[in-house]
Order: structure tokens, then C-alpha cells, then sequence
């Protein structure tokens, strides 16, 4: 318990846990609450009529294109979820995502494989998977062995990702049917997955996305490993005295995590760029917003979807948005006044303030 005093009055911040489903409601309703309040004060702030922002809005929730972000989000945030049970704070899905990129790249480019329909997308996706995994067991390691703080090393390699990226592009990598541009010469057709008609993603990592869904809830909650790693974050003795090695359990918590994180970067290549581009681009920061996902979420990898489903409409709803008085300016308070108020349902979902005289 955390108290506060304030002169002749008591603040304490108590912990608490609300049921499941009071929980769920609490963030759905925060989730349209949000969207609501938003709507009301642009048109409030800028004079635009609310049906106009509050049309767009919707338009954005029914279409499809939240989709391609999607494929992103999901998988991030479940491998995310992995670690933090374990109280892990990966910080670097990122640059996981990077290395996962570069993975599928040298598969799909510079090897046969990458011309063979079928087996050059699955190689290049198990390829980024370990590529990530790899990644991620650095500071594992640094973590379980040398007691490094991992959300400082994971936030770093994210940059450090980002510069070997650069430095393919801009180098060795660099395509020579690219007009001088920092990118690699296009994957072979064979490897790319097909664009749902009239949209930018692909059905088959969706369906890969949502298969992950169950996989990782069964490993986190009805396998041995994924029970210690959920009672690492409470009790690392508790795990040991189980018999079972408290930095293994770390290190597999941070590969998996890695290796999903991994495979969206594969994903990226053959689905969306069809090519390795700048560092920045690949990820783009959706590794850190994955973060928020997952915690919007409570870790629980059964609502990850609905979770990513939401964070993915708002950030496709960022770059649609922006029509006449509608900037980007505007479009960021919007989307960051959402962000806002599902920080503090978390908040709210975990605390309450008491007030003693």
C-alpha cells in the first residue's frame, strides 16, 4: 500500500482485483467511452458537426484495412504477454521485429528457396521466427546471468537493429533495380503472400495470427513451462522449489517472446514491403505500441484480439482522418486522448484511492 498525505487529509493507492468481467466491461466501455468523448470535443474544439467525425470514425471500425495492422499487433502482443507474466519488460519487440524482417529477407532473396512457391514463404517465416528468438536471448542472457536490466538492453537493440537494417540497405543489400533508393532488389513472387482483393494484407498470417491466439493461452496456462513462467512474476523461489530453473524459464519466456515478434517482421516482408527498407520503416513503431495492447489486454492472450482489433482501427483511423479541419495534428490529440483514457482504465482496473480524514 502506497500512501500520499496531503494536510489534514489520508490518500492511499490500494491495490485491488476486479473480477474478470468487470474488468472486460470496465475496458470496453472505457474503449467506446473514449472514442465517444473524442468525437465531442473535436467538433466541439474545431465547429465540425459531430455526425461528420463520428461517420469517419465508424467507417473505420467496420472496414477491413484495421486488418493489415492487425497482423502486426496480434502476434506482438501475445509474444509481449509471454514475457511480461514473467514480470520481463521486453521493450524490444521492435527491433525483434527488425531482425525478423531481415531473416525472411536473406531466405527469400539469396537463397533457392526463396523461388519454390509455399516452402520459401514458411522457411522465411520460420527463418525471421528464429531470427527474432536470437535477438531476444541477448539480453536474456545479460538478464538471467549478469543481473543487466533487460527493459534498458531491449529498448537499446532496438536501435541497434535499426542501423543493421540501415546498413544492409544502404550497403551490401542495397537492390540494383531500385533506382539508388535504401532498399533491396523485390522478393521473388513465389514467396510473397497474396493481398486480400482490394486491401493490403494477406488471409494466411491473419489465420496464422488468430491460430497463435490458443496456442499461447494453452502454453500459458495448461502447460508446466507456461505456469512457471506466469508464477516467475510472482515468486521466482516458488518456481525453483517446483524444479524447475528459474533462468530457464526466464530465457524461454524471452525467445518465445522474440520469435513471435520474429515472425511479424517476416510478415512485414513478404506481405506488406515485399522487400528489406530502412530500419524505421519496417517497424515503424508498432513494436511499442504493441506494448499498449497487451496491457489493454491484462495480458490475457484470449482478449489480445479484441485489444489489437481496437488499437489497429485507431491507427489506421490517424491516417484517414486527416480531411480539411481534420490535421494530423488533430488526428494525434484524437487517437492520444483514447491512449489517455485506456492508461488510466488500466490504472483504474488494478487501483483505488482512498481518502481517510
Amino acid at each position: 500500500m502506497r500512501r500520499l498525505w496531503f494536510s489534514m487529509v489520508k490518500v492511499a493507492i490500494v491495490r485491488r482485483e476486479l473480477p474478470i468481467w468487470s474488468n472486460i466491461l470496465l475496458r470496453i466501455s472505457v474503449a467506446i467511452g473514449g472514442i465517444a468523448l473524442a468525437v465531442s470535443s473535436l467538433a466541439f474544439l474545431l465547429g465540425i458537426p459531430v455526425d461528420l467525425v463520428a461517420s469517419r470514425v465508424i467507417d473505420v471500425f467496420i472496414r477491413l484495412d484495421a486488418l493489415r495492422y492487425m497482423t502486426v499487433f496480434l502476434p506482438t502482443a501475445l509474444g509481449l504477454a509471454i514475457a511480461f507474466h514473467a514480470k520481463l519488460w521486453n521493450l524490444g519487440a521492435e527491433g525483434q521485429i527488425v531482425l525478423g524482417a531481415i531473416g525472411a529477407t536473406y531466405i527469400a532473396l539469396f537463397t533457392p528457396v526463396g523461388e519454390v512457391p509455399f516452402l520459401g514463404a514458411t522457411v522465411s517465416l520460420v527463418f525471421a521466427s528464429i531470427a527474432g528468438a536470437l535477438w531476444a536471448l541477448v539480453p536474456a542472457l545479460l538478464r538471467t546471468f549478469l543481473g543487466v536490466n533487460e527493459a534498458l538492453t531491449t529498448l537499446m537493440m532496438n536501435y541497434i537493429a535499426y542501423y543493421l537494417a540501415n546498413y544492409l540497405v544502404y550497403g551490401p543489400w542495397r537492390g540494383r533495380t531500385v533506382y539508388g533508393y535504401p532498399e533491396t532488389d523485390p522478393i521473388p513472387t513465389q514467396c510473397r503472400f497474396p493481398w486480400f482483393p482490394g486491401y493490403s494484407f494477406s488471409i494466411y498470417p491473419l489465420i496464422i495470427s488468430f491460430a497463435l491466439v490458443p496456442l499461447v493461452y494453452m502454453f500459458l496456462y495448461k502447460t508446466r513451462i507456461g505456469i512457471a513462467i506466469r508464477a516467475l512474476g510472482s515468486s521466482g523461489t516458488a518456481v525453483e522449489l517446483s524444479g524447475i530453473s528459474r533462468r530457464k524459464v526466464a530465457i524461454i519466456a524471452f525467445v518465445l517472446s522474440g520469435a513471435l515478434a520474429g515472425f511479424v517482421g517476416g510478415n512485414e516482408v513478404l506481405m506488406y514491403h515485399r522487400k528489406l527498407v530502412p530500419g524505421e520503416k519496417i517497424g515503424a513503431g508498432m513494436g511499442f505500441i504493441s506494448i499498449l495492447v497487451v496491457w489493454f489486454a491484462d495480458l490475457n492472450p484470449l482478449v489480445v484480439p479484441l485489444a489489437s482489433y481496437y488499437v489497429s482501427s485507431l491507427h489506421y483511423l490517424r491516417m484517414v482522418i486527416q480531411v480539411g479541419e481534420l490535421t494530423e495534428a488533430v488526428a494525434r490529440f484524437f487517437v492520444g486522448l483514447i491512449f489517455v483514457l485506456m492508461l488510466l482504465s488500466i490504472f483504474v482496473a488494478r487501483y483505488r484511492v482512498v481518502v481517510k480524514r
